[in-house]
């Protein structure tokens, strides 16, 4: 019982000082300014992608040009024997330019796909695309979290 005791104060001290913070913390937020945002494609994607970035816009000097471009393509990948689509496959694709001065400081096209099966009820398939979509932008701007704040 007491080497257990004696194990657990050593360990506990060691991951406290270990300096861990999570990825998505408040502290993690991107000190990129930016002084345009220029988006092409389909808006939702893009609005989606700045509200949740918390892209605001500054007017120094040393702000970046942010350029977006996003595709959303919605596959049949399989039919059935009668010819009626069987599978779908929903991908989403975001360029992103960051630019300072014409010159481009950082370049990136994050993508993401899903497949899934056609169901018999029409109303309930686009129901399911739309949550797709929304996962799959989510997962891209974690993505671009992550390579924004590097």
């Amino acid at each position: 019982m007491t080497l257990k005791k004696f194990l657990i104060f050593p360990v506990l001290f060691l991951l406290i000082n270990c300096s861990y913070e999570p990825i998505f913390s408040k502290k993690n937020i991107i000190s990129v300014a930016i002084n345009n945002i220029v988006m092409v494609g389909d808006k939702k994607i893009n609005r989606s992608i700045i509200s949740k970035l918390n892209l605001k816009k500054n007017n120094r000097k040393d702000s970046y040009e942010l350029n977006l471009n996003s595709t959303k393509k919605i596959e049949t990948l399989a039919k059935d024997s009668f010819g009626n689509d069987s599978i779908y496959r929903t991908s989403i694709t975001v360029n992103l330019i960051l630019k300072k001065q014409e010159d481009v400081f950082k370049e990136k096209s994050f993508t993401t796909r899903f497949s899934y099966n056609n169901t018999t009820n029409k109303f309930n398939l686009s129901e399911y695309q739309k949550n797709i979509e929304i996962d799959l932008i989510n997962k891209i701007i974690q993505e671009m979290n992550i390579y924004l704040s590097s």
